[in-house]
């Protein structure tokens, strides 16, 4: 989690370096003054030279320091000079060089020390800040932003660009950054970027290991909206369910594409990669944590030395939503599990591996699951020694409440699976289900096609006849006829008592 909060305040800052009409005038010293107590929030430290100017005010000689001791690591950002110059409608202008660097050195116990600088680097761009002391707002615009890896040493052995290299560009970025200072710290973004292309590689001379990424987005998009609380610490990992702390937001893009290739002994094996729009969405404070993501259109292509025979799949929608309670409460808390994959299709080469005969159907498959309830959590998920203790006594986390399935849905070679149900767990009775709490409710399911699909497995030879015999009367047992000819329906209940009914009938 220590990481995530270092890579959201580089985030910032490259945001606010990047980032309404004027409300007041606003003076160039207040400008600076609020630029530092942002970045302070996010635990840096900050020092520069100010020289006031008859124009507003020059900062040289400015020096961003970050610093994570339990991972031995530092990130510094050196500027040369920043200028801020005071507009006659109340606003302050300012201006940064084309190029930034970032220092960033790291030695964790047992691994190798790392020394490297990116380059920050900027065209166009263009910083007006208006609003208040206390309330600023940051309208930004750039031709074009990039990050390029600049130096890099391992274990003190400099590494040259032929040997690792990496570049991300930004075109046409526009956007704002809105902080508020009243009880705490306020922040909201918002940013796009017309396009975005990426490039790393690396070759090790001594092994003649080699890989290759690139690709690019179109459409980029963020939002975000995060408050910090007075006193908040970023090094704390207990401050972030400590209450006050908010983070929210949104980040995608319209359309992306990767190219890949990895050479091992054994030969190169690559690939590219292809997706449409992509969304994520993502929420924390300090009770609960929330994770959304949608992509559509996607395609994997991919050929090596190790694979039989190439891949080629692709999926109309993939999906993944999580939500978790963080901090420990006395009453139950809601969670939320969702994973999905609806449209997914293979090249017939992949196909006549098992089915050459094309006995099978060949449409579309999709695997989803939706599930909700609530946990009460025994204790704050970001506290050390909260879960140092439970990892030392075994206990558990918290305790389960109830499930929901809101939807088990499993389409395959023309069979579908179907089902939705609900289930409330007394914690007090530990003994009937042997150390698990006894659940009490129905989950309801539907099967389509079932005999069918095993018609075809048994005509392909993938299924023996006594196979099928056991595996139709595994469904006479729990199954009851549907609505249509090759259909099954079937409802399992667990009652207060501890026992379990298919369709009304007790089986245990």
């Amino acid at each position: 989690m220590r990481r995530i909060q270092r890579l959201s305040s580089c985030s910032a800052l490259a945001l606010v370096l990047a980032s309404g009409p004027a409300f007041a005038d606003l003076t160039a010293p207040q400008v600076w003054d609020g630029l530092e107590a942002a970045l302070q929030g996010f635990g840096y430290t900050v020092s520069a030279t100010e020289t006031p100017t008859g124009a507003g005010l020059d900062v040289t000689d400015v020096l961003m320091r970050f610093e994570a001791p339990e991972d031995d690591a530092t990130v510094e950002i050196a500027i040369e000079s920043i200028e801020l110059v005071e507009n006659a409608d109340g606003s302050v202008s300012m201006a940064f060089p084309a190029s930034m660097p970032i220092s960033i050195d790291a030695a964790p116990e047992g691994e190798d020390a790392v020394s490297m600088v990116i380059d920050y680097g900027n065209t166009g761009l263009e910083l007006v800040v208006s609003g208040a002391p206390g309330n600023m707002t940051y309208n930004y615009s750039a031709d074009q932003l990039s990050l390029t890896l600049a130096e890099l040493d391992i274990n003190g052995e400099p590494v040259g660009r032929d040997e690792a290299r990496f570049d991300l560009v930004f075109d046409t970025v526009a956007g704002s950054t809105v902080t508020a200072t009243a009880e705490g710290t306020g922040i909201t973004q918002t940013v796009q970027a017309a396009s975005a292309s990426y490039d790393f590689a690396f070759n090790d001379p001594a092994s003649d290991d080699a890989a290759l990424i690139s690709g690019s987005m179109t459409n980029l998009f963020a939002t975000s909206e995060t408050m910090l609380p007075e006193g908040f610490d970023p090094e704390d990992p207990q401050a972030l369910a400590a209450g006050g702390f908010l983070v929210t937001g949104t980040l995608g893009y319209a359309a992306g594409e990767m190219q890949f290739a990895a050479t091992e002994p054994a030969g190169t094996t690559s690939g590219t990669t292809r997706t449409g729009s992509v969304e994520f969405d993502f929420a924390m404070d300090g009770s609960a944590l929330r994770y959304d993501v949608i992509a559509t259109d996607q395609a994997i292509t991919l050929s090596g030395p190790e694979l039989p025979l190439p891949v080629d799949i692709s999926l109309s929608e993939s999906a993944f939503r999580f939500t978790a309670p963080i901090a420990e409460a006395e009453e139950p808390q809601d969670m939320a599990f969702g994973l999905a994959i609806r449209g997914f299709e293979m090249s017939d080469v992949l196909w006549n591996v098992f089915d050459p005969g094309a006995a099978l159907p060949r449409d579309p498959a999709t695997i989803a699951l939706d599930l909700t309830g609530q946990v009460t959590p025994f204790v704050n998920l970001f506290d050390p020694e909260a879960m140092a203790r439970l990892e030392a006594t075994g206990q558990v986390p918290g305790e389960l409440n109830s499930v929901t399935l809101n939807d088990l849905t499993v389409e395959l070679a023309g069979a579908k699976l179907g089902g939705t149900g609900a289930f409330t767990f007394d914690n007090d009775d530990l003994q009937t289900f042997e150390g698990f709490p006894r659940p009490n409710g129905e989950v309801n399911l539907t099967l389509d096609g079932a005999n069918a699909l095993i018609d075809k497995l048994i005509a392909m030879g993938l299924l023996t006849n006594e196979d099928a015999m056991g595996a139709r009367m595994m469904m006479g047992m729990f199954a009851v006829p549907g609505d249509g000819p090759d259909s099954l329906k079937s409802s399992l209940t667990i009652n207060d008592q501890g026992h379990i009914l298919a369709n009304g009938m007790r089986i245990q």
